[in-house]
């Protein structure tokens, strides 16, 4: 009896080993550059459809509800200002319209800071809503050759250098009159101001910008983690994407910290794409996993991934990952074209617009959903079958 309740017991742990297997496989595909292009401009559409009047975009929708959940977040509408700036380079139809409706809503809320300029509604600005302005209008500059907004470029950038601290770290939230919030500290911010103050380098780069810039990505690479206590580390695309900026555009070798922060982040990306992968709506992995991630959280993959795509043309330790890199990348854009809504299963909801070309989460969205599935597709298309870089089966 003892040998066979073991026997048994054995057996059962082997069937539970085998079943949580068979529940966990990765979910990844390759699109194609078609399919990821498609994907795209369903993105643009459904935020060109839903934008108001004013400039501003629909911010969050109840799906079941067929609901505007109401709310705004300038620091989201710069983001999606640099989706659309990133579009209108790709030559996708409506970006244009869209971001130039977007940039009238951004301009009006330009305030005077006791340096340079802000993005701000009321006293307290984001440093982050700067930065991703910064960041849109420099991809737009290059995008179309309009050298319109230099001016105001150079003035926000002056507002984010003000806001870098001697060691490197940046302060999140600045009173526009009196200077800096004590202590205010963000996960995103700091990567969102080195990568703007980076392309600020990239487009003037007799100004001195270099100089801060290279000061917050080495407080990120050497010290933030540890000084903010961010655990687990911060999985943060934006200063991916500020190391692709000093690497590929400037062509300056990365310090060592910097070359660290590049396998520790490139691991990061991976991890948590394969860890997406493995997710589903419905079945038994719901409850191993949890319900799918946020599609903003998934399309920072693809961007974090997407700028160490690029990285790896210059950079020997991105090279020496690029297989593994290029790999992710094309799951993180087979995972978006998949939980797209297209427009044949929204035609029966009332009302569409809201609904086709979107990404939902537990039958919400936000707009910010859009802009980072978004530049994730874009990131990768070159790397997909049928693009300029023909990236063939992962």
């Amino acid at each position: 009896m003892r040998r066979r309740l073991i026997g048994a017991g054995v057996t059962w742990a082997v069937a539970a080993l085998v079943v949580v297997a068979a529940a966990h496989p990765e979910g990844c595909r390759t699109p194609t550059a078609l399919e990821a292009r498609t994907a795209a401009e369903a993105a643009v559409e459904w935020l060109s459809v839903n934008q108001r009047d004013d400039g501003a975009f629909l911010y969050r929708y109840d799906r079941a509800a067929a609901r505007d959940l109401g709310q705004y977040n300038i620091v989201r509408h710069a983001g999606v200002l640099l989706s659309l700036a990133q579009a209108e380079a790709a030559g996708i139809d409506g970006a244009g319209d869209a971001f130039s409706s977007g940039l009238d809503w951004a301009e009006d809320r330009i305030v005077d800071a006791e340096s340079g300029s802000a993005l701000a509604e009321g006293q307290t600005a984001e440093t982050g809503a700067a930065a991703l302005l910064v960041a849109a209008l420099v991809e737009w500059r290059e995008a179309t050759g309009d050298t319109g907004q230099d001016d105001l470029v150079r003035d926000l950038g002056e507002f984010l250098a003000a806001s870098v601290t001697p060691e490197g770290a940046v302060v999140a939230l600045v009173d526009v009159d009196e200077g800096d919030v004590a202590d205010s500290r963000s996960p995103f911010s700091t990567g969102e101001v080195a990568w703007a103050l980076a392309r600020l380098h990239t487009t003037f780069p007799d100004e001195g910008w270099d100089e801060p810039a290279r000061r917050v990505l080495g407080y990120i690479a050497a010290e933030r983690d540890d000084v903010e206590r961010r655990f687990p580390p911060v999985s943060d695309h934006w200063s991916a994407y500020a190391l692709a900026e000093v690497g590929v555009e400037w062509g300056a070798p990365l310090t060592e910290d910097e070359r660290d922060l590049v396998r520790r982040q490139a691991a990061l990306f991976g991890l948590q794409t394969r860890y997406e992968s493995q997710r589903r709506e419905t079945g038994p992995v719901r409850w191993t996993r949890g319900p799918i991630a946020l599609p903003a959280g998934v399309g920072t993959l693809g961007e974090g991934l997407g700028a160490m795509h690029r990285l790896a043309a210059v950079d020997d330790v991105a090279a020496d990952m690029q297989d593994q890199v290029d790999d992710r990348l094309r799951c993180v854009a087979g995972i978006l074209v998949d939980r797209q809504v297209s427009g044949v299963e929204a035609a029966d909801e009332q009302p569409a617009a809201p609904v086709a070309g979107a990404w939902f989460r537990l039958g919400i969205t936000q707009m910010d959903d859009q802009q980072h599935a978004l530049s994730a597709l874009l990131a990768a298309m070159d790397d997909l079958p049928g693009g300029d870089g023909d990236g063939g089966d992962s």
